[in-house]
């Protein structure tokens, strides 16, 4: 064992061990079955209880404990629980008494968009379930869940099974189904109409809410809350948690002085009083609905003390959460923790809980969770400080015993001076670049400020908090909101008791809207959000707007009361936004580690004028600042720096861009930067950013290098000609393959726990440093951190690998493509290919005609075997030759040639007949499948495989999130097969020995053995015309027998890898043998070891590299892959 392992492994030792409500929605992997096993189950057994009513709502539980006795954790676990069981869970965020139903209901909705572990929402849960309970045709039940476009009648539809399914359900609550199944849709502006009339917001535009059967009068927040409630109950009991009651008493009780402590008393009596009205209300609102509320044992005994009516009899008290135990819980508890963090570094300790020794957890009953998480951490942070691993020993008091003690103790190590001012100028230096070259756009649309601000404002309240030396640890920032539409775009949070959780809050919302409506309902969304309250000055909020307000009457006089309460609306320029994007990306690429000494003494949040002001600049006094020069690029407002003016973060002379050291050791010691984590350059042109709208149609760059462009290039140190493939057992030398070989095709049958995707991407990743672009189809999501740097090297990395890591980052441009979902960054083709590109290739041509008539057969209902169906092809086929002779391919003009057959196209009789018919279904299917006409801006797929100008290669990754069903997908990826046949014979590879790689996981879905699909002929096509164009084919498959047995004949370069299905074994060992080898062992074969067939050679056992890219155990969830296709391609 190294010392370097041993830092990465403590570093890697993170504690969260003061969890914020939005950690109750995070998986909890740490669970400790033992501990508060009788409190969990009371409030099962009520969750059960109200499973079992038809509409009643059982006693209410009221979970009590002392600070760091797990209360949030435990509602995590109530969470998960409940909905595995099929239930929905919502957790209420109480700040203001006063305004408990608007916050109930923003809660929900915030509540509804949160993922089920399958990882579609409860919303989107919630609708399927109930187009299931009403028997809704499957039309109705994909418009209405957000998989197909919705449309006025299939909404009617639905509301009218939902009434007949229960008359008064359906008829009182009509409103807000239609609004819920409104704001599930894919459109943005759908979504803001059933989120505004959910929030119990103003109509935007008159008559938005009228076109979609909603009454345009607004509904109370407690009859939306109970209108959800009866909703939700039809289909599934819910568990409403309220949190957070602590903080807003405390913060209320000291909101004044002790002078007038009468007054004091007073209004805390009226807020408790609130506070149990609006619990003994919940329980008798809601339908089917378990109420537990979450709290220290005082503030309950306070709000049944003062509460006039008597809230215990509507809720009962759980057993109170205490201590840890025993000694095997607290072990547990630390052991559960280490052992996945160990995991995610490769990293095997020497026992268990290293480097507590287990005879430390003897001490440990009495202590709370929290107590023990933060002694545990204490330890790990000081060892990192000191540069000396020790075992603790004792949790009563500070003492450590070095690893290894004696001469041959290794030392954690602690960078010297001249070492972090090496580093810290390569990060200045970075820091600079990205500043110059980021786009502020996205940030100041309303498009997309739920997405982008989030985002930036996390990394700017992140390097503030970074910089505030010894507090840092009394702060911390509420995550990024993921899905909904967010009231806040940023909570940050300073612990000021840990006795009554008291806390200091400051919210921040950015507004672009121009609309003086849109404007105010998001002011009002945020004033409920953050708790804004006049008199309360420990919760703060802030609007970023840089436009005027509206001057109407009703705006000055919310702004007037936002302001009276204590709001503040902050400039929001593009200068501030520039830095904000550069600290992201530093972050992101660097990692948080490396970065905080230079937060500490650079304070780069210092010279983003919005957070300054309102955050009135780091809390220590500081000697000299340091200078960081910023070459501004770009057209920005007049605020903004002078191109090429360095900007200074305090008044006064420059300074010299040097930096200033600090006297003694930092807290935590800074991993190397040498070689430096590279952080990818700004999206260009030829990187579309779905922020900025359509991308301007512009002409691909051929994906082979000219000039002195890097574009195509192999990396510098990188063989350009072959490239390894893995470790053979008993060979000095790693099996190798020639580059141009994968012209050839590739095909991998493995199944699952193989490591299959893990060679699918070391494949990628090693073509990408040597100049080659690729196409990759990515149906489980799982593909889609191709350009996710490892927060630490894996196991399975080669002694080179973490060079050829960082090479193949900086070189590398990674895009998420979502077709069918436009919040994500959709992607679509034309339909037909483009035949004027083959017409002087009598082969090409009749293969696009092929393909084409394989697209249109299955809509036009000419895909079967009857007679019928055999004569409806041919006419299509003929039809389909005349019109591709013009060149032209706009399936709207083919339809009308069809509508309309001119004499002479078709030697059959009948044929105008026939084609008037296909005619009329192509039409329909245009209008219910957006995607298969092509909807959206069309995308050349030379955008999908030229890199911009200073990048290698560009790796695109065709997400399947917005495409649910086999049909889809094969209907897209035929389009994308078409286009890309076209494609690639206008730009050959030439001279290079590959041009591109296209990639499909699960390749049995899309060209299956004995069954023809929507994309199997233009699979098929590709595989035998591809080559000779320079694109390889890469199929993967956990079904080898279920995959068209054309592609393992024309695949040169086979893998075989764990296999656990008889007959796919058998039919692995089929092809083996057919190449004069037997795989006997296919069956056992360990995760990363294959049998591989290089250039139709006999198979050899070989075992796979680690990739490169950071790929942990569980995919990306729907919602990741959407936020990261609005990334732009270099915030990655």
């Amino acid at each position: 064992m190294t010392s370097d392992e041993e830092r990465r492994a403590l570093t890697a030792l993170r504690f969260n061990w003061a969890p914020t409500p939005d950690d109750v929605w995070k998986p909890a992997p740490f669970h400790v079955a033992a501990l508060h096993h009788d409190v969990l189950r009371t409030v099962l057994d009520s969750f059960a209880e109200a499973d079992r009513s038809a509409d009643s709502s059982p006693v209410g539980v009221a979970v009590l404990g002392q600070r760091g006795t797990g209360k949030t954790h435990l509602l995590g676990t109530v969470r998960q629980e409940v909905q595995q069981r099929g239930g929905f869970f919502f957790l209420v965020e109480l700040l203001e008494a006063r305004a408990f139903w608007h916050s109930t209901a923003m809660s929900m909705l915030a509540g509804l968009a949160r993922p089920m572990p399958d990882g579609t929402t409860q919303l989107r849960t919630f609708l399927r379930k109930l187009a299931d309970r009403v028997d809704a045709p499957r039309a109705v039940r994909r418009a209405v869940t957000g998989e197909t476009e919705l449309s006025r009648p299939a909404l009617d539809a639905f509301v009218d099974l939902t009434r007949k399914a229960n008359r008064q359900v359906g008829t009182e609550c009509q409103d807000t189904l239609r609004a819920l199944v409104l704001y599930a849709g894919e459109s943005a502006a759908l979504e803001d109409v059933g989120y505004d009339f959910l929030s119990s917001s103003d109509e935007e535009e008159p008559g938005t809410r009228t076109a979609w059967g909603l009454r345009r009068n607004r509904r109370a927040p407690q009859e939306v809350v109970r209108d959800a409630s009866r909703l939700l109950a039809m289909v599934a009991p819910t568990v409403i948690a309220v949190d957070q009651i602590d903080l807003m008493v405390a913060q209320s009780v000291k909101a004044t002085t002790q002078e007038v402590r009468g007054e004091i008393d007073w209004q805390t009596s009226l807020l408790l009083e609130q506070v149990a009205s609006g619990l003994m209300a919940l329980r008798e609102t809601t339908k089917r609905s378990l109420s537990v509320v979450s709290c220290l044992p005082q503030t309950w005994r306070d709000v049944k003390e003062q509460a006039t009516d008597t809230v215990q009899d509507r809720f009962r008290e759980a057993a109170p959460l205490k201590e840890i135990p025993s000694v095997a819980v607290g072990r547990e508890l630390v052991e559960k923790r280490f052992a996945v963090l160990f995991e995610e570094v490769g990293f095997v300790p020497p026992y268990p809980t290293w480097p507590v020794h287990p005879d430390a957890f003897t001490e440990v009953v009495g202590f709370t969770p929290r107590e023990l998480l933060r002694r545990v951490d204490t330890h790990v942070r000081a060892c990192l400080a000191d540069g000396e691993v020790r075992e603790l020993r004792h949790l009563l008091h500070a003492t450590g015993d070095p690893v290894g003690a004696g001469p041959g103790a290794a030392p954690v190590g602690r960078p010297s001076a001249a070492r972090l001012a090496d580093e810290f100028g390569k990060i200045d230096s970075r820091y600079a670049e990205l500043i110059a070259a980021a786009d502020p756009a996205p940030a100041l649309s309303q498009q997309y400020e739920d997405v982008r601000v989030p985002e930036l404002l996390t990394a700017g309240l992140t390097a503030w908090i970074g910089a505030q030396d010894d507090a840092v640890e009394a702060f911390s920032l509420d995550p990024i909101p993921l899905g909904g539409k967010p009231a806040l775009h940023a909570r940050l949070r300073h612990s000021l008791d840990e006795e009554s959780e008291d806390e200091e809050h400051w919210s921040f919302r950015a507004i672009c809207a121009p609309h003086h409506i849109a404007a105010l309902n998001r002011i009002r969304n945020a004033v409920t959000a953050a708790g804004l309250t006049e008199g309360i000055a420990k919760r703060k909020l802030f609007l970023l707007r840089s436009a005027d307000w509206s001057g109407g009457a009703r705006t000055r006089e919310v702004l007037a009361a936002f302001k009276r309460a204590g709001g503040e609306t902050i400039a929001f320029p593009a200068a501030d936004i520039r830095r904000l994007a550069a600290l992201e990306q530093l972050i992101r690429y660097f990692g948080l580690e490396t970065l905080r000494p230079w937060f500490a003494d650079r304070r780069p949040a210092a010279e983003i004028s919005c957070l300054r002001q309102a955050l009135g600049g780091d809390r220590r006094d500081r000697g000299t600042a340091v200078a960081i020069a910023v070459p501004v690029t770009g057209a920005g407002p007049a605020t903004d720096a002078v191109p090429g003016t360095p900007v200074h973060r305090d008044a006064g002379p420059p300074t010299v861009p040097v930096p200033n050291m600090p006297t003694t050791p930092p807290t935590v010691p800074v991993p190397s930067l040498s070689p430096p984590v590279p952080v990818p350059s700004p999206p260009t042109p030829s990187s579309p950013n779905p922020a900025a709208g359509p991308a301007p149609a512009v002409e691909s760059v051929p994906v082979w290098p000219t000039g002195s462009d890097v574009r195509g290039r192999p990396a510098a140190g990188i063989d350009p000609e072959q490239l390894d493939l893995g470790a053979v057992p008993g060979r000095p030398e790693p099996l190798r393959i020639g580059l141009e070989s994968l012209r050839r095709h590739t095909v991998i049958f493995a199944g699952s726990g193989s490591g299959k995707t893990v060679l699918i991407r070391r494949l990628v990743e090693e073509c990408a440093l040597r100049g080659v672009s690729a196409i990759v189809l990515d149906p489980n999501n799982d593909l889609a951190r191709l350009g996710d740097a490892w927060p630490a090297a894996p196991g399975g990395w080669g002694p080179a690998d973490a060079d050829r890591a960082a090479t193949y980052l900086s070189g590398t441009e990674v895009v998420i493509w979502t077709p069918g979902r436009q919040s994500g960054r959709p992607l679509a083709f034309q339909p037909l290919p483009r035949f004027a590109d083959v017409l002087d290739d009598p082969d090409g041509f009749t293969a696009a005609v092929d393909a084409a008539v394989a697209t249109l057969a299955p809509h036009a209902r000419v895909d079967g075997g009857t007679d019928k169906a055999r004569l409806g092809r041919a006419v299509l086929r003929e039809a389909l030759y005349s019109y591709a002779r013009t060149g032209a391919n706009d399936l709207r003009a083919f339809t009308e040639l069809l509508d309309d057959l001119p004499d002479g196209v078709s030697q059959l009789a009948g044929a105008p007949k026939l084609a008037a018919g296909m005619a009329q279904l192509l039409k329909a299917a245009l209008i219910n499948d957006p995607l298969f006409g092509g909807v959206g801006t069309p995308v050349d797929p030379g955008e999908l495989l030229t890199p911009a100008p200073g990048r290698r290669a560009r790796i695109s990754v065709i997400s399947f999130v917005g495409l649910p069903d086999d049909p889809q997908r094969q209907s897209f990826v035929n389009q994308l097969q078409l286009a890309l046949f076209t494609w690639i014979k206008r730009h050959p590879a030439g001279d290079r020995p590959l041009g591109g790689l296209f990639v499909m996981d699960e390749a049995q879905t899309l060209a299956p053995s004995g069954t023809v699909t929507a994309c199997t002929q233009s699979t098929l096509a590709l595989t035998s015309q591809a080559r000779k164009y320079g694109l390889g084919l890469v199929f993967a498959t956990q079904a080898p027998k279920a995959l068209h047995n054309q592609i393992p004949g024309n695949a040169a370069t086979q893998f075989v890898g764990l296999l656990t299905v008889p007959v796919q074994i058998e039919a692995a060992r089929e092809v083996a043998r057919a190449k004069g080898t037997d795989v006997t062992d296919v069956g056992k074969l360990r995760t990363g070891q294959f049998y591989a067939a290089v250039e139709g050679g006999r198979f050899v056992k070989m075992q796979a590299p680690m990739c490169l890219s950071h790929h942990p155990r569980s995919p990306l969830t729907a919602e990741e892959v959407l936020q990261r296709a609005t990334t732009p391609p270099a915030g990655r």
